[in-house]
């Protein structure tokens, strides 16, 4: 189904330069999944959050000279985002169960939230991962970038099995540690 018409139509005015269309596009890009994956969670109906997803592309589009770009893009297109799902929602007036505002609002905080502690989250790992030494940084990328199979790796290796799992744990564990003490959460049980 197409997605209800707005009040006012988009203009689809591109970013003033061909740089500035450049960064747009590349955030975008990086983003996507959160983007979306927002927007659904506050849908959980694919087809309109994808409807949803395209108007606010197109809103982003239009107004991305309006960006900090000292800020996060994510959380920037999340409030973009919220304000068309809840159009969206208002126009729409399907005769399905809709959340009411405050619910709605609630959930995009929660998810806002949890988004941002994941981004914080991963800025910790990656620093983390660069106090490993160089033979640990070497085996959690050749399994979780390169997508190794750890009997590969221990054929690779002359090791067992057991003993690359064994290690792979005691490094998830270090960066676990790590990232708890980056992030000051106390450590886990």
């Amino acid at each position: 189904m197409n997605p209800p018409a707005a009040s006012s139509e988009i203009k689809h005015t591109a970013p003033s330069s061909s740089d500035s269309r450049e960064r747009f596009v590349e955030q975008l890009v990086q983003h996507h999944d959160r983007i979306f994956g927002y927007i659904f969670s506050l849908l959980s109906n694919r087809q309109d959050a994808e409807d949803v997803f395209q108007r606010t592309s197109l809103i982003l589009w239009r107004k991305f000279d309006e960006f900090d770009a000292e800020g996060s893009f994510s959380a920037w297109a999340c409030g973009v985002a919220f304000f068309e799902v809840r159009n969206f929602l208002r126009v729409a007036g399907r005769d399905r169960l809709r959340f009411s505002e405050e619910i709605l609002q609630t959930l995009a905080d929660k998810r806002l939230n949890t988004e941002q502690r994941s981004q914080h989250r991963r800025l910790a790992l990656v620093e983390c991962l660069k106090r490993l030494g160089e033979h640990d940084r070497e085996l959690i990328t050749q399994v979780y970038e390169e997508d190794q199979s750890i009997k590969d790796l221990a054929a690779q290796r002359g090791r067992a099995v057991q003993t690359v799992y064994n290690r792979l744990h005691r490094i998830r564990r270090r960066l676990l540690e790590c990232v708890d003490r980056r992030l000051g959460e106390g450590p886990r049980s």
